[in-house]
């Protein structure tokens, strides 16, 4: 079976799950972090970038000026957010026209990587054999092209460029088994992992919910994981700058964003190995959907905030605690790389779908669990990672060629009930 497929742009056919990446705003109003305005809520508008300690709207030009002495700016980010990527890369760019001695380091890059990130810099080999080596589609479905904005800003000015994770096996241990699963030798990766801070703690459980606090053994399991994931990309940045050929040199973390809200996670980090290191951290905070009206929905709300909400200019609102700058982004009405809507697992060498996301691309098409993937665009598809190279090359408005093997059921028809005269 063919099926061509038109990935056209529609509201309908969002995956709720790439949403769900983007920041819920009642965390970031939290009185959290080391940050004498904490408790202090402000508010920032569409393009707007505040220096948070004196509530100034300012640049990225001037926000580079201002800091001349910060050793790493750390950098939030939802993964499927293009705003916040088109943000990173005009900062990345003003901050090496500043002083090219600049080193960027990737949450999505392994340490292990940056033999194939340096070829890459150098252009050594193409974007398709960095994903192929790295495995990017292996580790992850995020669509490439959002990192590709500052990747190409990379090679086009040669700058410095690091993984900062380790193999998710070793996180993966932690977070099923425990911290004390581990080996010597893998302990040892996690130097400042014994330091609490209930804060971060606080801040990780107000996240999972209900969840966290319920399956408290779980919890436990999978906050250490977090705390692991902080350690790691903070030492990876850390022990790159303290190489002689990196003296002068100044660290751009990028990773998401509860990695560096409130200073709690990779910056608390890098600053118990390394407490002299000026850390700035950078987060994004999100406008509300167009059709949030918030006060002017509400029966119970006060007649004057019904009266001026239609009025007021769409803002986030955060504690100013959050970061010590914050820039605005919208809330995406759609995905700006589509995305299909189904998920397949290698199943005895052949691609297997196993869940189709409801009014998806996928549905619309006839795409079922238990389908098989044979081909797309006349390749024959053998792994996850292929196909999911294929299809971020995707666009909306392309189309896509699929063959498929579907299974249908063989089943004796229902008789009838004959009717009682």
């Amino acid at each position: 079976m063919k099926l061509k497929l038109i990935i056209a742009l529609s509201l309908s056919v969002l995956l709720l799950g790439s949403l769900s990446l983007f920041g819920d705003s009642t965390h970031d109003t939290l009185p959290l972090g080391p940050s004498s305005h904490k408790y202090k809520i402000t508010k920032v508008e569409k393009d707007q970038i505040m220096q948070t300690n004196d509530e100034k709207m300012v640049s990225v030009e001037e926000m580079v000026k201002a800091n001349p002495s910060t050793d790493v700016f750390v950098i939030g980010e939802a993964h499927t957010s293009y705003e916040c990527h088109t943000f990173q890369e005009a900062f990345i760019e003003a901050l090496y026209k500043d002083n090219p001695k600049v080193v960027v380091g990737f949450e999505f890059f392994l340490r292990e990587h940056d033999e194939y990130l340096e070829q890459w810099r150098l252009g050594k080999i193409t974007e398709e054999e960095l994903l192929k080596k790295t495995g990017w589609y292996k580790k992850t479905s995020y669509n490439y092209g959002y990192t590709r904005l500052i990747m190409d800003l990379i090679k086009k000015y040669k700058i410095k460029v690091i993984g900062l994770n380790i193999s998710r096996d070793i996180l993966r241990k932690v977070s099923r088994k425990g911290f004390g699963t581990l080996d010597k030798e893998e302990k040892a990766l996690f130097p400042t992992i014994g330091i609490y801070n209930k804060e971060h703690e606080y801040f990780i459980k107000s996240i999972f919910g209900s969840f966290g606090v319920q399956v408290p053994m779980w919890f436990t399991n999978i906050y250490n994981a977090q705390k692991c994931w902080d350690v790691i990309m903070a030492e990876s940045m850390r022990r790159t700058l303290a190489k002689p050929g990196f003296k002068g040199y100044r660290g751009v973390i990028i990773a998401g964003s509860n990695h560096v809200a409130y200073k709690l996670g990779i910056p608390f980090r890098y600053n118990k190995a390394q407490r002299r290191a000026k850390i700035t951290t950078i987060v994004p905070v999100f406008l509300p959907p167009k059709d949030d009206k918030e006060g002017d929905e509400e029966e119970d709300a006060h007649p004057m905030m019904k009266m001026m909400s239609g009025s007021l200019a769409p803002a986030a609102i955060f504690s100013r605690g959050i970061a010590d700058y914050v820039f605005s982004v919208p809330r995406p009405e759609y995905d700006h790389f589509p995305m299909l809507g189904f998920k397949v697992k290698l199943e005895d060498g052949k691609l297997q779908v196993t869940d189709v996301t409801k009014n998806s691309i996928a549905e619309a098409n006839g795409i079922g669990e238990g389908d098989i993937i044979i081909s797309l665009d006349g390749v024959d598809v053998a792994s996850v990672e292929q196909m999911r190279l294929i299809l971020s090359a995707k666009n909306w408005d392309d189309e896509v060629s699929l063959e498929l093997a579907k299974k249908i059921a063989i089943k004796k028809p229902e008789k009838e009930e004959k009717k009682e005269k």
